[in-house]
């Protein structure tokens, strides 16, 4: 079975609708690859060159990755260039591309609602929410039920996203309620201090918004992609309930990060070594298992 390109998008259009999207993110089909149909999907954070050769192998003819391959207007499409160079494999081996970034972001099952789930946390609701569609929003407000110490509550982020924290502590001795946004969350930061939460966890934090948090919450940040690692097997439920179950879903299993710590720290996240809260998960590098000092 195949669906035409236009079925697959509305399909998708269903639980992922474009108005979803923030405003200038890059979703929905960026390459096209002469396809005409969908036979076979796989799904990635991000498209890379072992991405691309998985989904040869596995006889895919469309990847649907979270990041954007293709963000800022293409000048060339050279060998020198990683975009250039993926966007001319894909186009080479005949395999399209379909991004779905913040419209699953802003999905009740979406990004941040992954991610809480992994942390064992109940959502409760979104920390911004979209006003035309109820339910979607960006981040989510979770509670940790019961509540857990402080100290408890980093040792469980760190262990399971296997990732160093950068974290300046709040005045609160427990944590009960938690804002989640994953991936790059600095600019929302005022949102998490308006709804008086305990924590705000997020990723790709920069200096002075450790001042800004200012004692008001506990401030986490557990990594960019690190927070995002629960995106993939998220989507895959997604998707199989969307698409017709003739049309395989794959997971792509040969992505890395291109992140690294020094000194090095060994792998963890690997499918023997899993636990079962995150044996899907993204496999990322290694990290060290302490948290480190606390800064208060």
């Amino acid at each position: 079975m195949a669906l035409s390109i236009a079925e697959f998008a509305a399909l998708l259009e269903q639980e992922l609708p474009s108005a979803s999207a923030s405003e200038g993110d890059r979703t929905g089909l960026q390459i096209q690859a002469g396809q005409q149909t969908v036979h076979s999907v796989l799904l990635c954070y991000e498209v890379t060159e072992e991405v691309i050769q998985e989904a040869r192998q596995r006889d895919c003819n469309l990847i649907v990755a979270f990041h954007p391959l293709i963000f800022h207007p293409l000048l060339a499409l050279t060998e020198e260039d990683r975009v250039g160079r993926l966007c001319s494999q894909l186009i080479r081996y005949g395999i399209a591309l379909w991004v779905v970034h913040t419209r699953f972001d802003t999905h009740p099952e979406g990004t941040s609602a992954a991610l809480a789930a992994a942390l064992g946390l109940r959502v409760r609701a979104p920390l911004l929410p979209l006003p035309q569609l109820p339910g979607y929003g960006m981040g989510v407000i979770a509670e940790a039920e019961p509540p857990l110490p402080a100290e408890e509550f980093l040792s469980r982020v760190q262990e399971r996203l296997g990732a160093p924290l950068r974290y300046a502590p709040g005045v609160q001795e427990w944590i009960g309620s938690v804002a989640l946004l994953g991936g790059s969350g600095g600019s929302f930061l005022p949102a998490a201090l308006r709804c008086g939460v305990d924590a705000f966890v997020t990723g790709d934090l920069k200096y002075h918004a450790f001042h800004a948090a200012d004692r008001r919450l506990w401030l986490i940040d557990a990594g960019h992609a690190e927070t995002e690692r629960f995106v993939v097997p998220a989507l895959n439920r997604l998707l199989r309930r969307v698409l017709p179950e003739q049309i395989p879903v794959h997971c792509a299993t040969q992505w890395h990060s291109p992140l690294r710590w020094h000194p090095p720290y060994p792998r963890v996240g690997s499918t023997d070594e899993a636990s079962s809260s995150d044996a899907d998960a993204t496999v990322l590098p290694g990290a060290h298992r302490h948290v480190g000092p606390s800064l208060g």
